[in-house]
């Protein structure tokens, strides 16, 4: 008897799905026409789909900045291992930190269009802060620091501090291995260790100490 298969067909492992397309095709209007000039129906023409299918993914300039950040939280996650206790948070947010860098330079020209662009785009600068707001989210709880309550908040908007500063020198890092980047990202965390920001952010003392 032959066996049942099942209804619901496994995508194979690194297979580009719609929403690679929709992100890359944005990602490519962007860099080749400028963040304003992007249109949802030139992004379905560039991605090959149907238009329904781009618009009902994201109709707006604002949803296709919610998928390319949604992306990038997807990538910067992928393969983090368990947090080593050895590791200080500080070493732990720059590694996290590092590789959402990595994944941005990935479509570098793109994400630059898009940072430049998008900051005088009123609904698309909302749509960002709310996105960064989760990030850091991330970013902190697989850090191994607690992003909740008033405490977290603030954590999260520090941490939101500390990166924008590294974006600043990523937008002119053209280095292939993102020195400027990682020089000042690093000063960030330095500053905001210094200034207590974020409680947690030292190795924790031993109950001797």
């Amino acid at each position: 008897m032959a066996k049942k298969t099942s209804s619901k067909a496994k995508k194979p492992q690194g297979a580009v799905t719609d929403a690679d397309r929709i992100v890359d095709a944005g990602l490519a209007e962007a860099a080749a026409l400028g963040w304003r000039n992007v249109s949802m129906s030139a992004v379905a023409v560039r991605a090959g789909l149907p238009l329904a299918t781009v618009l009902l993914a994201a109709p707006t300039r604002a949803h296709l900045v919610a998928k390319i950040f949604g992306r990038l939280d997807a990538r910067m996650l992928t393969g983090l291992t368990a947090r080593d206790d050895a590791d200080s948070v500080r070493d732990r947010l720059f590694e996290i930190a590092m590789k959402r860098f990595d994944a941005m330079n990935a479509n570098r020209d793109g994400m630059r269009a898009v940072v430049t662009g998008a900051r005088f785009d009123p609904p698309a600068v909302g749509v960002a802060l709310c996105r960064a707001d989760r990030s850091a989210a991330m970013m902190l709880a697989a850090a191994g620091v607690s992003p909740d309550g008033l405490f977290g908040y603030a954590r999260i908007q520090g941490l939101k501090v500390v990166l924008a500063c590294a974006l600043k020198a990523w937008i002119d890092d053209d280095s292939a291995d993102l020195a400027k980047t990682m020089a000042a990202l690093d000063r960030a965390l330095e500053r905001a260790e210094s200034l207590a920001r974020f409680r947690g952010f030292r190795r924790p003392q031993t109950e001797a100490a």
